[in-house]
C-alpha cells in the first residue's frame, strides 16, 4: 500500500472526540486499492443495516413532501460524501419499486471515489456524481433531500455546525444523518468483525478512528443549539450505536 505498511493504533481515549485522521483522509491510495476499501465499507454498513433508517426516514419525508408538491413532481434528493454510491443506489431501487420519481445527485469530494462509484453504477439507475466541496455546489435547483452517512464524524465541531445550517437553509423539504455513536461497543466491534469478515484492513484501522471522531447523544444536541435548530423540530433515534438525525419540514 502507498506509504502504508503498518497498522497503527487508533485512540481509545473516548471520553473526548478524537481529532486523529484516518487513512482515507490522508493516504493517497491507488485507485485499486481505494476501490476495494470503498466495496468493503459498503460491505459493512450494509451488513450493519446501514440503510434502513436512512429509507425509513426518506419513505415519511416523500409523504411529506407530496403534500406541497404535485404527485407528477420529480423529487431531487443530494446525497453529501456518498462515497461507493450504495446507499443511492438503494434508494434508486427503493423509489422504483414504488413509483417515486426522484433525481439522485451524489457529491463527493474525491474526484477518483467518484470515478469508482459511477463504474459500480448502472446507466438505468440514473444517478449523476460530482466530485466537489458541498458548500460550493450548485445541482441547479434546490433539492428537496438532503442525506448523508456515515460523513459527519470527518467534520470538526465548527463544520458540523456549518453543515447544520447549510442543510436548514438549503433543503426544500427536509435532511437527515446518520452516523456512528462515540461508543465502546462498536469501537471494539470494528475490530473484531472486520477480522471474522476479512474487511480490508483499511477499513478496520479508520473504522475505529471514525467511532472516536464520533458525536455522543449530548454533543449532537449541542450542535443542533449552536446551528440554531430547534430540539422539537427534530427526531434524534439511536440505531444499533449509530445515531438517526431527521428533520422535516
Amino acid at each position: 500500500m502507498s506509504g502504508l505498511t503498518e497498522l497503527r493504533l487508533a485512540a481509545t481515549d473516548l471520553s473526548r472526540r478524537s481529532n486523529q485522521a484516518e487513512w482515507l483522509d490522508g493516504a493517497d491510495l491507488p485507485p485499486d486499492e481505494l476501490e476495494l476499501v470503498l466495496r468493503d465499507l459498503a460491505r459493512f454498513n450494509g451488513a450493519m443495516l446501514g440503510h434502513r433508517p436512512v429509507l425509513t426516514w426518506l419513505r415519511d419525508a416523500v409523504k411529506a413532501a407530496r403534500k406541497v408538491e404535485t404527485k407528477s413532481a420529480t423529487l431531487t434528493l443530494i446525497d453529501v460524501g456518498c462515497g461507493y454510491g450504495d446507499l443511492l443506489r438503494a434508494i434508486r431501487r427503493w423509489a422504483d419499486r414504488r413509483g417515486i420519481a426522484m433525481r439522485l445527485i451524489g457529491v463527493d469530494l474525491s474526484a477518483e471515489t467518484i470515478h469508482i462509484a459511477q463504474k459500480a453504477t448502472g446507466a438505468e439507475e440514473r444517478i449523476e456524481y460530482h466530485a466537489a466541496d458541498i458548500f460550493a455546489f450548485d445541482a441547479g435547483a434546490q433539492p428537496n433531500f438532503i442525506v448523508s452517512s456515515l460523513l459527519t464524524h470527518h467534520f470538526s465541531d465548527a463544520q458540523i455546525v456549518q453543515f447544520l445550517r447549510w442543510m436548514e437553509r438549503t433543503a426544500r423539504s427536509g435532511w437527515f444523518i446518520y452516523d456512528l455513536q462515540r461508543h465502546p461497543v462498536p469501537f471494539y466491534f470494528i475490530g473484531l468483525m472486520g477480522g471474522l469478515t476479512r474487511l480490508h484492513r483499511v477499513v478496520i484501522h479508520d473504522g475505529r478512528i471514525s467511532v472516536a471522531r464520533s458525536l455522543t447523544r449530548r454533543e449532537w444536541l449541542a450542535r443542533l443549539a449552536e446551528a440554531g435548530i430547534e430540539r422539537n423540530s427534530v427526531q434524534l433515534r439511536w440505531f444499533l450505536f449509530r445515531f438517526a438525525i431527521g428533520r422535516l419540514r
